[in-house]
């Protein structure tokens, strides 16, 4: 599995994975002090993670999405947004959604990795369509 170093390092973006991780970890109902236990690490240590106040290495997103039992990209690519629309999108209702994500409908979880999937096959039929146009134009 391949993760740009520079996806989790980068300033700009670390800002938004230190908050992707709080979210899931509530959506998941693990609190701050058992992440940190998992970690082997302090709760300030881990809560400074949580903050965007230090930057994580891959090793430490790899254990991190370990214990949220998600694969390392979609912990970069989540987007609660998508998941409390999809919600309420499927339950005709407004509001907000709190609990663990296990517990979200069986439908809501096909659709999540249903779209995942398709955003997974778009990134690699572009990847296709760069390396094809990058050899065209060494061939000219």
């Amino acid at each position: 599995m391949f993760v740009p170093q520079d996806i989790v390092t980068n300033s700009k973006d670390m800002m938004k994975v230190g908050n992707k991780i709080h979210k899931i970890r509530e959506l998941k109902n693990i609190t701050a002090k058992d992440m940190a236990d998992r970690l082997d690490m302090t709760l300030s240590g881990y809560q400074r993670i949580e903050r965007d106040e230090v930057s994580i290495n891959i090793d430490r997103l790899l254990e991190i999405s370990g214990i949220f039992e998600m694969k390392p990209e979609e912990v970069l690519s989540f987007d609660e947004k998508v998941v409390f629309n999809n919600y309420q999108t499927m339950n005709g209702s407004a509001g907000f959604v709190y609990g663990n994500l296990n517990t979200f409908p069986d439908d809501l979880k096909r659709l999540y990795e249903d779209n995942i999937r398709l955003l997974t096959e778009q990134v690699k039929m572009q990847q296709k369509m760069i390396e094809m146009l990058e050899e065209r134009l060494r061939g000219k």
